[in-house]
């Protein structure tokens, strides 16, 4: 008998036990292949969403130690509401990222996009201007782009400024796009099968709830196992378990921009400060050596790189937060939330940027309106703040340097 002959014969045996499973499956009525659906638990202000795996409850008012938070129809930290046509000669940007986009820790009146809107008005006091909070706690650059198709574009903005990092490079209870596959409940030709779903629900199930606090699914967690917290010194080895991998990262900043250039916007690009930036390392561990890297620094360093490849401009707000670390006020709330002070620098060094640069709206230099010299940025009865000095602390982390990694 010939070697072909013998492994088909050999196989027999195998096909007819599977055969006899699934239909002893089928008999049984086992349970189906079906997508997971996410859940929030205890994230009070969450719901789970099967396509953006959370979003802000719409339509709540709910208090904060900030204060009243209002989240608008479409689950947004945003008055302005999609439906609310754009009126000629109006200017919409859409400003992306995380819960410090969104506000953590600040007031309504007081968060990034709030301030912007100001700012740019103040500058720009012949236009109509809107600036939409697009921020959403734990988004990362997957999540958006979710959110732009179904809710962002609809702005129809004329500029989108892109913050998300932290989210993307952070080692968490999973990886976003296998996540949003097990919510999507698009499988393999596999899920036609009783048998194997029997056998691949209950792990699907598991992975789902892997380091997920009571009553949630696929939500922000403590990792374990391959995805555990590790020593300062192993962080940079296992950046290939962050939520988004880097090259995962750059394509989402391709697709991003795509998306804007195909709707008439340009895109500008604001990664994210935190304390380390200004010195001051707040985390129950030993702070960092020179040596040692931190996870969202290679990804600093490829969105740079990605940058000058497509000509978009950067602000980067890790340099605005270390020019402007003394003073009185804290910039941040926590070890990342930036506070009102710190919204309202940021808010000031995009303005800065966007006179520099009008063509990012469609128009001139003449168009915008000089800030006195010497002046700080304008304090509001809301108890908006100015800017401190300008020195750069002795404390600045180490990697962070200036004639790197600037504003373009």
């Amino acid at each position: 008998m010939s070697t072909a002959r013998k492994v088909l014969f050999s196989l027999v045996p195998v096909a007819t036990l599977l055969v006899l499973g699934e239909g002893g499956a089928r008999l049984v009525s086992t349970e189906t292949c079906e997508a997971i659906e996410p859940r929030s638990g205890n994230w009070k202000t969450m719901v789970g969403d099967p396509d953006l795996l959370w979003r802000l409850e719409p339509d709540t008012l709910f208090d904060s130690p900030a204060g009243q938070t209002k989240i608008n129809s479409v689950g947004l930290r945003e008055t302005l509401e999609p439906s609310q046509e754009k009126q000629p000669g109006e200017l919409r940007i859409l400003v992306t990222g995380d819960s410090s986009i969104y506000g953590w820790g600040v007031r309504d009146h007081e968060t990034y996009p709030v301030y912007l809107e100001r700012e740019l008005k103040s500058r720009l006091p012949d236009r109509r201007i809107e600036v939409i909070n697009l921020g959403v706690p734990g988004y990362s650059t997957e999540q958006t782009l979710r959110l732009l198709e179904a809710v962002g574009w609809s702005y129809a903005p004329d500029l989108v400024v892109v913050s998300n990092i932290f989210s993307d490079c952070n080692i968490d209870a999973f990886q976003d796009r296998a996540a949003l596959r097990m919510t999507s409940g698009e499988g393999s030709v596999m899920w036609n099968s009783r048998l194997y779903c029997a056998a691949y629900m209950p792990w699907l199930r598991y992975q789902s709830g892997l380091n997920q606090a009571t009553n949630s699914i696929l939500m922000p967690g403590i990792p374990t196992g391959a995805n555990a917290a590790v020593s300062l010194e192993k962080l940079d080895t296992i950046l290939d378990l962050s939520r988004v991998p880097l090259p995962d990262y750059l394509e989402n900043l391709d697709r991003i921009q795509a998306a804007a250039e195909a709707r008439g916007a340009t895109m500008l690009l604001a990664p994210l400060a935190q304390e380390w930036d200004i010195g001051v390392w707040n985390v129950p561990m030993p702070p960092p050596t020179d040596d040692q890297v931190l996870p969202w620094y290679p990804y600093r360093d490829a969105q740079q790189q990605w940058a000058e490849e497509h000509g978009v401009g950067r602000v980067y707000f890790p340099e605005v937060f270390a020019q402007n670390a003394t003073g009185r006020q804290p910039l941040f709330v926590d070890n990342m939330h930036p506070s009102s002070r710190g919204t309202a620098l940021m808010a000031d060094a995009v303005a800065g940027h966007i006179a520099a640069h009008p063509e990012l709206l469609g128009l001139v230099a003449a168009d915008f309106r000089e800030p006195p010299a010497g002046s700080e940025p304008q304090r509001t009865p809301n108890g908006r703040s100015g800017k401190g000095g300008s020195s750069r602390p002795s404390g600045m982390p180490p990697g962070e340097r200036p004639n790197r990694d600037r504003s373009d």
